[in-house]
């Protein structure tokens, strides 16, 4: 394999085979949900016997996201492809203002703030199921309704999204899960 194979692609923060940043900066990282055993390792090229560094490389499960490798597996944490971590510390004033940004873009998506400080917050989205009721209907439809409950129940109640912004002015989104 020749050595401009193995040169990093313009379009991706780091490659496996160099680790090489490209000086883009603001990544917005969020939690992925994978199953970390299910995804082979980042490719190493040919003449390399070490395993590849950590860092963020393609997703093998979605071309338009990279995932960070661990050095050993997978992680959760996922961000749009093409983005890259800064490295630049960011003053308090322009941390705040960048949360305020992105939580703007998220009450503008319909999402509820449930808590904020000043490097985060906490957003809600969907509104929560009203499980006694639903117990009530179940038992008056002799069990009928405990199918549309389950549906319910699996896809509907609150979602929480957590927003942080570390100190060099990365974004990062974490999904925080249903209650």
């Amino acid at each position: 394999m020749s050595e401009k194979a193995d040169e990093v692609d313009a379009d991706s923060e780091k490659t496996p085979d160099t680790g090489e940043d490209d000086g883009r900066h603001d990544a917005v990282v969020a939690e992925g949900k994978s199953s970390p055993g299910a995804q082979s390792e980042p490719a190493v090229s040919a003449g390399h016997e070490d395993k590849a560094e950590p860092g963020w490389y393609p997703d093998p499960n979605s071309p338009n996201q990279q995932r960070h490798w661990d050095g050993s597996a997978w992680s959760d944490k996922v961000m749009p492809a093409g983005t890259a971590v800064s490295t630049v510390r960011r003053s308090p004033d322009e941390r705040k203002a960048m949360l305020a940004q992105q939580v703007q873009q998220a009450v503008g998506r319909g999402l509820r703030i449930e808590s904020q400080s000043d490097y985060q917050a906490v957003l809600v989205e969907g509104k929560p199921i009203n499980h006694t009721l639903h117990a009530i209907l179940t038992i008056f439809t002799c069990l009928v309704w405990g199918i549309v409950w389950a549906v319910i129940a699996g896809t509907g109640g609150e979602k929480r999204e957590m927003i942080v912004v570390d100190e060099f002015g990365n974004v990062q989104h974490q999904k925080l899960g249903k209650v």
